[in-house]
């Protein structure tokens, strides 16, 4: 018995079990397995360790699609487990607090810590975070639960680029922001490099956020840097009066992204392949900002740390622990005013850059008034100054509006008339907004300045060059006369040379020439720039302008920028 295709004999095969395997050895060679599909990530797993609250974003990214994909500048960066730190300040949750400090160098010690603490607890609780990684987000968050934007704006970067950037950090509406519960505030922090580098982009290679580079002043063996910073506050109130704050953070500069090349010498050249790496380090501008607390008695500021101005999460320790009795207890009864150090430092760190734009911008306008040189460099630092003042006026509106801060820089009635209170954090913003406005409205109006100077020094430079055409227009005259006494006599017959008239040829050409260039002389020199006639012994034959006037002889106009026309 034979079947089409594929024949098995009877008597091949032993019985109906054989029968069945070579059915099945048949069927295996006609059908084409599918390959499997690769495992896709799953929804906000760049951000999140997988866990509850990793399906608590997922659940999420419907109605918030950012939730979806990191930042592209933070491919293989930052968001790296244990790429972190967490510090907690513990307190009673009555009477002044004196915080007791607990470091989380690892998420699993964290992980302990949150299955050992119930949420109904009566403590007053600030976790500090420093750094984001997935697995410390997904401890904090799957404790905590809160919105996971806490975390997303965090993580965005900022990048100033001229690719469409395809993720956002936008606010949300204005009418769900909760300054009460949650805030995110960004600003810039200052740093001073010990060497003079390139100016062009970086980014600190932690964060990958942007480093605007100041160009260095001649002889200068420092660069000044703007770092982009941000920092996020949440919080929450526990049953037996307790409450717990998380706050986020950036870590301190330590490195750039890409190497620098260090610029040697009072001519800015570069030194080609320099790994500055180990070698340039970085501090805080001038020091750092001014303290804005008051002035600590003298009989207690023995018993005070100074301050380390080294990086927000050592600046708030500081202040929590050195000086949280600033704070009555009834400030400390709610969470909220545990954030006023946040608010005061990021005021701080803002008005330390005002005070630094203010200071460049009259180096820049001496520069413009005394001599019209590297007009190429000031034209770009002055647009740079602009182009800035813009971008953190517009952070300073966000974070007013993060805040819930008047926009039209008005406070209520309340505000003024309550004497000075160094808690004001409002009036901080306000002025720190109002002279970002005024700083942008000064360089956008040297720019304009700069852009008149430049058209003036153009139309010198096209009075200059028609001047040279004159000069040679006036050595192509002493030709004419030649070719055309040449045309008139035809150089022919006895006029042609080495015959007996040709001297008639050069009399009548020397006096062509001669003739020529009296004329052009007189009319050279007669005539003014302005076409006027200036010649004092031909004044009567003056036919134009008004012929009652005697004009007086008039100095002739140099080339040069600053030259003015004087009269004797």
């Amino acid at each position: 018995m034979t079947s089409n295709g594929n024949s098995v004999q009877m008597s091949d095969v032993g019985g109906p079990l054989e029968l069945e395997k070579a059915s099945a050895a048949t069927t295996a060679r006609t059908v084409t397995h599918s390959p499997v599909p690769p495992k896709q990530d799953l929804v906000g797993s760049w951000l999140c360790a997988e866990g509850p609250y990793q399906k608590y974003i997922e659940a999420l990214s419907g109605s918030n699609p950012g939730l979806k994909k990191s930042d592209p500048n933070n491919k293989d960066g930052p968001l790296k487990n244990g790429n972190a730190l967490v510090v907690l300040l513990d307190a009673p949750a009555t009477g002044q607090p004196g915080f007791e400090t607990t470091e989380f160098k690892n998420a699993a010690d964290l992980r302990n810590h949150f299955q050992n603490s119930t949420h109904d607890h009566d403590r007053r609780r600030i976790y500090i975070m420093e750094g984001l990684a997935p697995d410390y987000v997904s401890i904090i968050g799957g404790h905590f639960y809160m919105e996971p934007t806490f975390f997303q704006r965090q993580e965005r970067t900022c990048v100033w680029s001229n690719d469409f950037t395809p993720v956002s950090d936008a606010l949300p509406q204005p009418s769900l922001l909760d300054p009460e519960k949650s805030f995110h505030l960004q600003y810039c922090e200052l740093r001073q490099f010990n060497k003079a580098i390139e100016n062009r982009y970086y980014f600190c290679q932690r964060t990958r956020r942007h480093i605007g580079m100041t160009a260095p002043r001649h002889k200068e063996e420092s660069t000044t840097g703007i770092l982009r910073r941000k920092v996020t506050w949440w919080c929450r109130k526990t049953g037996k009066g307790g409450w717990d704050v998380v706050i986020l953070c950036d870590p301190q500069l330590f490195h750039l992204s890409p190497t620098p090349k260090e610029v040697v010498g009072s001519e800015n050249t570069i030194r080609q392949n320099i790994n500055l790496r180990g070698e340039l380090k970085n501090g805080p501008f001038q020091d750092g900002y001014v303290d804005f607390l008051p002035a600590v008695s003298h009989d207690r500021i023995s018993s005070k740390r100074p301050h380390p101005h080294t990086s927000m999460l050592r600046d708030l320790l500081h202040y929590y622990q050195q000086h949280s009795d600033m704070l009555s207890q009834e400030d400390w009864d709610t969470p909220n005013m545990s954030a006023i150090f946040i608010k005061k430092i990021v005021a701080a760190h803002y008005l330390q850059l005002v005070d630094y734009i203010k200071a460049m911008l009259p180096s820049l306008e001496l520069r413009l008034t005394t001599a019209w040189v590297e007009e190429q460099d000031q034209w770009k630092s002055l647009q740079t100054i602009s182009r800035r003042c813009g971008n953190y006026r517009d952070d300073i509106e966000d974070t007013l509006l993060s805040l819930g801060y008047h926009l039209d820089g008005k406070l209520d009635a309340s505000s003024k008339v309550r004497s000075a209170n160094w808690k004001d954090c409002e009036k901080d913003f306000q002025y720190v907004y109002f002279r970002l406005k005024i700083l942008k409205e000064r360089a956008d109006n040297l720019v304009q300045a700069m852009t008149g100077l430049a058209s003036i020094a153009g139309n010198r430079q096209n009075l200059e060059e028609a001047k040279r055409v004159k000069r040679l227009n006036l050595l192509a005259l002493l030709f004419i006369p030649l070719a055309y006494t040449s045309s008139l006599f035809s150089m022919q017959d006895n006029y042609a040379p080495n015959k007996k008239d040709f001297w008639i040829y050069w009399i009548s050409a020397i006096g062509a020439v001669a003739f020529t260039a009296v004329v052009t002389w007189i009319l050279d020199t007669a005539l003014d720039d302005e076409a006027q006639w200036t010649w004092r012994p031909l004044w009567y034959l003056k036919f134009w302008g008004n012929s009652e006037k005697k004009p007086g002889p008039m100095k002739r106009k140099a080339t040069g920028l600053y030259d003015h026309t004087m009269r004797r």
